[in-house]
Order: C-alpha cells, then structure tokens, then sequence
C-alpha cells in the first residue's frame, strides 16, 4: 500500500513537472512572437546601414577582394529592406541609384579612384540617413556647405576674369559636398529641394563660366545658393561636433581592382572557349 501511495505520489510530480515545462515553453514561444511583432519594420534598415559602413571603410584599408565582397553584401542587404520600412517614397530609388553607382565604379576596368570613394561615402551617408540608428552623418555637411556658398559669394562680389577662375573653383568646391550628399537627401525625403539644387547648381556653372560674367547674374547667385543649401536640411538640423567624411583610398588600390577584374573575365573567357572546344 505505501508503495502503490508512493507512486502515486511521484506521478503526480511528473505530471506537474510535465505541466510546468509545457507552460513554460508556451509562454516562451508567447513571448518570442511577441517580441517578433513588436519590432519595427525599420529595424530591417539596420544590417544595410552597417553594410554601407563597412564597404565605405573597406574602401579606405584598399583590398580589392574584400571591397568587392562587401559591395555584394551591401546589395543583398538592400534588397532584404522593405519599402515600407524607409521614411519616403523616394527612398527606395534612391538607394538603389546609389548601389548601381557603386557597383559600376568598382566594375570599371580602369576604376577612378576619386568616383570608388564618392560612391562609397555617398552610399555610406544615404544608408545612415534612412535608418532609425543613423547618426545624421549627412547633416554634418550643412556647415561645410554654408562655409562654401559663403566663400563662392565673396569670389563673386565683382566679376573680372580672375574673381571669375576664383568662384569657378568654390563652386565646384560647393557641388562636391552637395553631390556626396545628394543621394541622401532625396533618401531623407527632399526630393523636391534636391530637384530645386540640381537647377540652381547648372545655373550657376553657366553664368560663372561665361567668358565675360554677367555682374548683375553673378552678384543674385549668392542668395539663390544660400537659400538652396538651407532648403536641403531639417530647419532644426544643426551640424554635430564631428566632421565629414574626409579619408581617401589609398593610392594605386583601384588599379588593382581593375586588374583582378580583368584577369576574372579572361578566365571566364577561357573557360568557355575550352568547355565549347570539348563539346565539339
């Protein structure tokens, strides 16, 4: 009897341990969707953004091989985003220009190292842009920006050919910051400001290029230019205490992707011809 009561006893606890664990498992499986439905669409962005920020630091340690790898996982990681989870309608195709920009400078068969490291920096600052963890790394250039719009409206203040060489070269000062930033401004959802600048920077290389400037032209460029750089940033947006993206890849690194390149596609080449002379 005491034996038919012990056991009774034990399975009762197995029962209840049983019990316990199949409770414990089913609020554990609870909790994990939860945790699933609760996170946001925007979290996707996150791996692209890091994706961005290795391939542009890759650049500038200059292995090739490793550019390149990083380039395919930052296309991957791009089409892993959903549209939904970027902040505008505009965003999408703008990062998708911004990765076929990148993509066809490391492809090149000569690559320019200047474009490779643009590319980079302006894929780098768009994908920090739409991603709910970025840093603001592209309004950093609102200063910089009106630091150049400043100095091009001092070189314009008269219009004789040598002011005029002087502005031509703090414009194109001017455009390079705007064009490391323009990808992620319309990303950021300032399409419209974007179309504006693209206008008014074509303008101005007319007008500034003209053998003899027009003074009345010249001297209304400076307001239109500052008014232009304001409208590309947030009102509130102000630059943070660090700086822009400044490092460059290091030199001769390009030449080397084109010649792996080139020795893939003939080998690729040779491949063929060999597997169609077998055939034959």
């Amino acid at each position: 009897m005491m034996k038919y009561g012990l056991s009774v006893r034990l399975a009762r606890r197995v029962l209840a341990a049983a019990l316990l664990i199949l409770w414990l498992e089913a609020w554990i499986g609870g909790q994990a969707a939860s945790a699933d439905g609760a996170a946001s669409p925007r979290d996707s962005i996150e791996p692209f953004r890091l994706a961005a920020e290795s391939l542009y630091r890759s650049v500038g340690e200059g292995d090739p091989l490793v550019v390149l790898r990083k380039v395919r996982e930052a296309e991957e990681a791009l089409m892993a985003v959903p549209a939904q989870a970027l902040p505008a309608a505009e965003s999408a195709s703008a990062l998708a220009g911004g990765m076929e920009r990148m993509r066809r400078a490391v492809s090149a068969l000569s690559p320019d190292e200047h474009e490779v490291y643009d590319a980079s920096a302006s894929l780098r600052l768009a994908a920090d842009a739409v991603s709910p963890r970025g840093q603001g790394l592209w309004l950093e250039y609102r200063r910089l920006m009106r630091e150049d719009a400043a100095s091009l409206g001092a070189a314009i203040k008269t219009a004789d050919s040598r002011t005029s060489r002087e502005a031509q070269e703090k414009l194109a000062s001017l455009k390079g910051h705007y064009e490391l930033i323009r990808t992620a401004a319309v990303a950021a959802g300032k399409k419209e400001e974007v179309d504006r600048a693209d206008a008014v920077f074509r303008y101005a290389g007319r007008v500034l290029a003209a053998a003899s400037p027009d003074p009345a032209l010249a001297a209304r460029l400076t307001p239109q230019l500052a008014e232009t750089v304001e409208a590309l940033f947030p009102p509130a947006a102000e630059a943070p205490t660090s700086g822009p993206l400044a490092a460059a890849p290091p030199t001769g690194f390009l030449s080397v992707i084109g010649a792996f390149i080139l020795t893939v596609l003939t080998y690729s080449g040779w491949r063929k011809y060999r597997d169609e002379s077998r055939t034959k």
